[in-house]
Parts: C-alpha cells; structure tokens; sequence
C-alpha cells in the first residue's frame, strides 16, 4: 500500500494574483530561459519550475513591485542548475539528414550555443545585463552577490563570449 506524499504547500499569494504574475512576466521570463537553455521545451519546463517553485516559497514574499526581480533570481537559480546538470551528461547528437537551417536562424542557434559552452554565472550575467536590461545593483540583489562581483562577471562573460563565439566560428 502506497502511502500518500504530504500536500505542497503554496504561497499566501491568490490564484487571480499568480495568474497576474504569469500574464505579466511569463513571456519575458521565458524569451530570458530561452536564451540560457538548449532548446524551446527546456525553457518551457524552466518557466513552469520558475513558477511552480515561487509559489511553494515559505517565508516572506515580495511586493507587486519586487516580484519581478524575484520571480527573475528563482528562474536564475533553476537555469543554472539545469545547465550544470546538464554538463554533466553530454549525448553526441544524431548528424542524420537534417534540412539546412537559414542564416538568421544559424546566428541565434550559434550565440544559444555560445551562451550554454560559457560558466552559467557568466552567461547569466549577461543575459541578464545586454537581454533583459537589469543594472548591475539589481541583478546583484537577483543572484545574491556583490555589485563588484557583477561587475566582474560582466567583464569576463564579454570576453569568453567573444572567444568562445570566435571559436566556435562566428565572426564578430
């Protein structure tokens, strides 16, 4: 006989409030995964843990003007996660016949690419910064670091991009 698991708990925050939420900051929240996963459906199921997670959070939420910050470090966290698990089991992909990709479609592959090869604190950084238009202080607040160490990040992500992008035969 199976014993049956423990509700979840879920935030103080109403349905019609999530529901606002996601309206609000889902599209963005998952054009920012796509940017940091391989592939459409991976940001599709790290927008769904994004929110699924926020709302079992315990504790103190934010305000209708921080949840967006908020709701931006917990998708951080998962696409980080996400990405060192996924470094750590590569599969060769199948090179079968496959329809030749257009140019535009190439380049955004390729910086996809890029972006996944880089350390995910970089990566993430920047995305954050050039995509999403967060300032140094907020995105400090978002990953639970220094402003300096944004900084930091920033300056080394730009310049791994650029040789990891070079490497990978982009022409910048």
């Amino acid at each position: 006989m199976q014993e049956s698991a423990a509700p979840m708990p879920v935030s103080a925050l109403h349905a019609a409030e999530w529901d606002l939420a996601y309206r609000t900051h889902g599209h963005a929240l998952l054009r920012y995964l796509r940017r940091l996963s391989p592939t459409q459906e991976m940001a599709e199921e790290l927008l769904h843990e994004t929110f699924a997670r926020a709302m079992r959070t315990q504790g103190p939420e934010p305000s209708s003007d921080d949840i967006r910050p908020w709701l931006y470090r917990i998708a951080t966290n998962i696409a980080i996660d996400q990405s060192r698990r996924a470094r750590r089991f590569r599969f060769v992909p199948f090179l079968g016949i496959e329809p030749a990709p257009d140019r535009d479609t190439d380049q955004i592959d390729l910086v996809r690419r890029v972006l996944h090869a880089m350390p995910p604190e970089q990566s993430t950084a920047l995305v954050l910064r050039l995509h999403e238009g967060f300032a140094p202080p907020e995105i400090a607040v978002m990953l639970g670091i220094s402003e300096s160490a944004v900084r930091s990040r920033l300056v080394r992500g730009r310049r791994k991009f650029q040789e990891t992008y070079e490497r990978m035969g982009g022409l910048l």
